[in-house]
């Protein structure tokens, strides 16, 4: 006869189930509660590109590295992408602003969608990234009157869905976006 086939050693294996779960989920919140951390081999995350699809959301990290980075999203239109907050850095001044072009291609062609600016706002654990959404508008004034910008005639406006609290500054540490007329795709980022 077996330990666990008596009640107290079914008693004492539900009980041991019930600290293995409970260990579990404490270790999770408090992983959860950390936040990410940069490593410092690793170019740090500025932000996590998100969209909602089936069971658990995508997500790509958009890292500290200057140059174009092809999106795994693209050809994967979106009504609402999300900016969630990337690395906390720990240091002691603040990072400095960096600058992230989004594109998505019309036609055959790369269109800027949107700019964003990745500013640091202190913490108590380090450094958070903040966001601040931009859109070039699609006309400029040359002193007498509005002109189009060229290339710009069929753009439109990206507007904010959701965000956070914002900081002082107006920047938010996550913000949900999409265009006002419907789906948009981001193909490709730029850091600067």
């Amino acid at each position: 006869m077996c330990a666990l086939d008596s009640p107290n050693g079914c008693r004492y294996a539900e009980a041991m189930q019930l600290a293995r779960s409970l260990f579990v989920l404490c270790f999770t919140a408090m992983a959860a509660s950390n936040g990410p951390v940069a490593q410092a081999d690793d170019a740090p995350v500025l932000v996590v590109l998100e969209y909602s699809g089936g069971f658990l959301p995508k997500r790509a990290d958009i890292r500290a590295k200057t140059g174009l980075v092809k999106s795994p999203f693209a050809n994967m239109p979106r009504a609402v992408w999300v900016l969630r907050e990337g690395d906390t850095l720990r240091q002691e001044h603040s990072p400095p602003a960096r600058f992230i072009q989004l594109f998505q291609v019309a036609g055959n062609t790369p269109q800027l969608l949107c700019n964003i600016v990745v500013r640091y706002t202190p913490g108590p654990k380090g450094w958070r990234p903040a966001y601040l959404l931009l859109q070039q508008p699609p006309v400029t004034w040359n002193g007498d009157e509005f002109v189009p910008r060229t290339g710009m005639s069929t753009r439109e406006p990206v507007q904010i869905v959701n965000a956070a609290e914002p900081t002082t500054d107006g920047s938010y540490h996550s913000l949900s976006f999409g265009l006002a007329s419907g789906p948009s795709q981001i193909a490709a980022w730029e850091v600067q």
